[in-house]
């Protein structure tokens, strides 16, 4: 057979600085500049703040006191620079960044939920129309899109930085779709990258709100690279030195300042960032077994199973007794929706699908005839009232008639029902390529990451265009997946085969001459 030839451009650095970008910093510097607002003026408190770096656009966020959560303002700012420079000639790449503390710790529904008493639905439904068209925005870029996930990225944070190609986490990072938390459901079109991790991780993201720490965020293919914080000030001047990136460039930029996993240490959790993820072995097993079933109902019942199941491992039982109280402490009503939602993205595959869902949805539990209050409920419990302890959740328990999957449909995902009729209508830039069959960008979520079960699957079976027409075995296998990425001599490359190795064990067969096959 022969060795695939085709492999990823990438970026040849030697001491992290290549000559070329030595050579450009004069330059560079000279191109630097701070972006000028729409109002034509720029400030250091403006609560999004713009710069220019050679061909580089980079946004930073600026509201350190609420970790940077978004308010109308910054929605507006963001998407008004975003559609710039996806017209612009002069972007080559985005830049997204926080501050030491966050990247962007989700929107500020605190003052919606304030608001509404003297405002009604109105600002709510206005809010989250932008947000989500914002969202779309980022999702369209069209050009190269680095995301750095340093500290809080949560909720919306994460409608803002999952849409870019590469996602850079640190030991800081602290990452959470926890929206079950405060008596709603996962939006921001989120659904639509967790649903492109492995099994149901999502699911199971979406439905408990869990953070994910540090390394762990990398491992389970939420960020794509993984380095010390300490370098992200030199990485960013090193891509501002790019004078047209790709992003298979970008990445092995960025791979270069790789931290390799540390043995010995803990699994990944508050006191443990650095530490691998938990869900990994037997653990993953179950939680794909559990969160897999068809309704809420069932998922919770084969949690509390698991906690007390003599035959499953003692760390299997130790981690679903967390996920239990994890799901005791959330909004049934939520829980429930975030299930549903998660689904219908999962079959389409549209991310203007999972916002058109996403917008139903915020309707139904923000609109003038909600029919549902927990959203108030959970906001005012944990935001405002700064409470411990299980909100007073309206209905309180998940066997409630309310949480079954009709009613659900019902209530939070039926066009024509007749509370859900406010619902704003979303007004897509640019528009979507077609109305059929999945959007191009699935199955890129994981692309410039540690590999996807899905995408070793996509060798074995030669779905991948790259991936020829005769079967391989493992050393072949992991050979062209590290020459496709780039990182087949890179910093990366033990851990990227370690991974196939990974995936090859659990989910394929060895015919008698040594090929692989994946099992059905």
């Amino acid at each position: 057979m022969s060795i695939l030839s085709r492999m990823a451009p990438r970026v040849s650095m030697t001491g992290r600085q290549s000559s070329t970008a030595r050579l450009s910093a004069v330059k560079r510097h000279l191109s630097t500049s701070p972006v000028a607002m729409a109002d034509g003026k720029t400030s250091p408190t403006d609560s999004v703040l713009y710069e220019a770096d050679g061909a580089a656009r980079i946004y930073k966020l600026n509201r350190p006191k609420a970790l940077n959560a978004l308010d109308m303002d910054m929605v507006q700012s963001l998407a008004k620079e975003v559609n710039t420079w996806r017209n612009s000639d002069q972007c080559k790449l985005v830049i997204g960044r926080g501050d030491e503390r966050a990247f962007c710790a989700g929107g500020d529904v605190k003052s919606l939920v304030e608001g509404r008493p003297t405002q009604g639905a109105a600002p709510a439904l206005k809010f989250f129309q932008e947000e989500f068209e914002m969202n779309w925005e980022m999702g369209r870029l069209g050009k190269p899109y680095v995301a750095i996930i340093d500290g809080f990225t949560m909720g919306g944070g994460a409608g803002i930085s999952l849409p870019a190609n590469i996602r850079i986490a640190t030991k800081k990072t602290v990452f959470a779709m926890p929206e079950t938390k405060i008596g709603y459901s996962p939006d921001v079109g989120g659904n639509y990258y967790i649903a492109q991790l492995d099994g149901q991780i999502g699911a199971w993201l979406a439905i408990t709100g869990q953070e994910t720490w540090g390394r762990a965020c990398y491992e389970l293919g939420i960020a794509t690279h993984y380095v010390a914080p300490e370098v992200l000030p030199d990485i960013v001047r090193q891509l501002g030195a790019l004078e047209d990136p790709t992003a298979e460039q970008v990445s092995a930029l960025v791979a270069s300042y790789h931290v390799p996993e540390e043995a010995g240490l803990e699994p990944s959790s508050k006191a443990s960032r650095e530490g691998p993820s938990p869900v990994r072995g037997a653990i993953r097993k179950f939680l794909d077994e559990a969160f897999g079933k068809n309704s809420i109902q069932e998922i919770y019942a084969a949690v509390k199973k698991g906690e007390s199941d003599s035959s499953l491992p003692k760390e299997v039982q130790e981690w679903a007794a967390v996920q239990r109280k994890h799901m005791d402490e959330r909004s049934p009503t939520g829980m429930a929706v975030a299930l549903e939602n998660f689904r219908l993205t999962q079959k389409a595959k549209r991310l203007n699908t999972t916002l058109e869902n996403d917008i139903r949805m915020a309707t139904g539990f923000a609109g003038t005839d909600r029919p549902t209050e927990d959203f108030s409920i959970g906001v005012t419990h944990l935001l405002v009232d700064k409470a411990k302890g299980r909100a007073n959740w309206n209905p309180s328990s998940l066997e409630d008639k309310f949480c079954e999957p009709a009613s659900i449909k019902a209530n939070f995902f039926d066009p024509k029902a007749k509370h859900l009729q406010e619902t704003p209508k979303l007004t897509f830039r640019p528009e979507p390529e077609t109305q059929e069959g999945h959007d191009h960008t699935w199955g890129q979520f994981r692309r410039y990451g540690l590999p996807s079960e899905s995408a070793v699957r996509e060798w074995v079976q030669g779905e991948n265009p790259q991936a020829g027409a005769f079967k391989v075995n493992e050393e072949e296998l992991i050979q062209r997946m590290l020459e496709s990425t780039g990182d087949a001599a890179g910093p990366r490359a033990k851990e990227f085969a370690a991974r196939i190795k990974q995936v090859v064990a659990e989910h394929c067969k060895t015919d008698k001459d040594g090929y692989l096959d994946w099992k059905q």
